[in-house]
């Protein structure tokens, strides 16, 4: 037997404390595949407004498609993946007090503004006027909304032209510094400097009316890209004004007749862009309740319009002011509560696009078309018209 080495006992204790290292390396690298099969814990609430990728089926005769696309599922799937997202987020937000994404700019005093809607859609540099409109580009939008306009006059159908402001707009205070303009005016400035040029078109610009109510009201969510009821309400009130020269049972509303209610929720479309809606960021929404409410009943029409089109139909036997249509994006669903008791009916037709649907008006004959898009969208929408408008200057 050999003679026992003293020297050695140290070293042996040492890899014996360590020995276990392998193991929990071992454990760590497979814990993430053992919840994506197990499911140890429950997925956070992260939500990234795309698509996930979807588990492919083998394919024995393209295997290198199939190993391309269960590569994106794994990485849109493997295990603990949306709480190291939260938890990056969380700290990304908290300790560095920027985004960690190009959708959302973090603001001051929990103010969270869109940034990258889209790959040609970017408020942030709609807002510093990075590409102003073209004389090409705003002599085609002048066209186009003169054109509808026209068509509408020779019916006898009152337009109005609503472009609901971006927040970075009216908030711009809680903006980074970093964020500044570099040109004084917007594209929504040389819009309506293009529109004035027409004999009283009928633009509603609702900046100032919205400015001048912040003084005492919060007008736009904190944590969401919309304005809340409140701003709507400002919105409203220029509406009922610019529709009571031809209908004078549209008459200027009072804020008296609304009770103004606020409540605490989870945050809203920005707040869940960076997964931090339910604790971080959360909104203290505000409601306008109707002291006498009038009841409206709304139903989803089966008919089709297009692809990613909807049409939702609004009917009030008391309402006061006859049938409308009115062409929107997200920003009127806090604006039908108000109009609703108002109108004996109104078609909405839910379209990003701003489409001309003569379609809809030849069949439902309304007195009243509203089109109203986002001061965003002025980034990359392109209007176009129907065959068969006429020309621009026609009555």
């Amino acid at each position: 037997m050999g003679s026992f080495n003293r020297r050695a006992l140290p070293h042996l204790f040492a890899l014996r404390k360590i020995s276990g290292l392998p193991l929990l390396f071992l454990l760590l690298i497979f814990l993430p595949l053992a919840d994506m099969v197990f499911q140890l814990v429950g997925d956070m609430p992260v939500i990234e407004k795309r698509k996930m990728a979807a588990k492919p089926g083998f394919q024995p005769l393209r295997p290198w498609d199939f190993a391309k696309k269960y590569e994106a599922y794994f990485n849109d799937h493997f295990g603990f993946r949306t709480q190291l997202l939260h938890y990056h987020n969380l700290l990304t937000v908290k300790c560095f007090h920027v985004s960690p994404t190009n959708k959302v700019v973090v603001g001051s005093q929990g103010w969270l503004f869109m940034a990258r809607e889209t790959d040609t859609r970017d408020e942030m540099d709609y807002y510093r006027s990075l590409r102003p409109f073209t004389p090409e580009e705003i002599g085609h939008w002048r066209k186009m909304l003169s054109q509808r306009r026209a068509w509408l006059a020779r019916r006898g159908i009152t337009y109005l032209f609503l472009v609901v402001p971006n927040k970075s707009t009216i908030y711009a205070e809680h903006l980074p510094r970093r964020i500044r303009p570099l040109r004084p005016a917007s594209r929504l400035d040389q819009l309506l400097a293009a529109l004035r040029q027409e004999k009283d078109f009928p633009v509603l610009d609702i900046r100032e009316p919205l400015k001048r109510a912040r003084a005492r009201y919060r007008v736009y969510n904190k944590t969401d890209s919309h304005w809340n009821e409140l701003g709507a309400y400002f919105a409203y009130e220029k509406i009922m004004a610019a529709l009571a020269a031809d209908f004078p049972a549209a008459a200027r509303p009072s804020l008296e007749q609304f009770r103004i209610e606020s409540r605490d929720r989870a945050g809203g479309d920005l707040a869940q862009m960076l997964s931090l809606q339910k604790k971080y960021f959360r909104e203290q929404t505000i409601r306008l309740r109707p002291v006498n409410p009038a009841p409206a009943q709304v139903s989803q029409s089966k008919k089709s319009l297009g692809p990613y089109i909807r049409e939702i139909i609004s009917q009030c036997p008391s309402g006061e002011l006859p049938t409308m249509l009115m062409v929107h994006d997200s920003f009127v669903h806090q604006l039908k509560p108000l109009l609703n008791p108002r109108f004996r009916r109104i078609i909405y037709v839910w379209d990003w696009g701003l489409h001309f649907f003569k379609d809809v008006i030849e069949r439902e004959k309304p007195a009243i078309v509203i089109e109203e898009m986002a001061e965003r969208a002025l980034c990359d929408l392109v209007l176009e018209n129907p065959p068969g408008l006429g020309p621009a200057n026609a009555r």
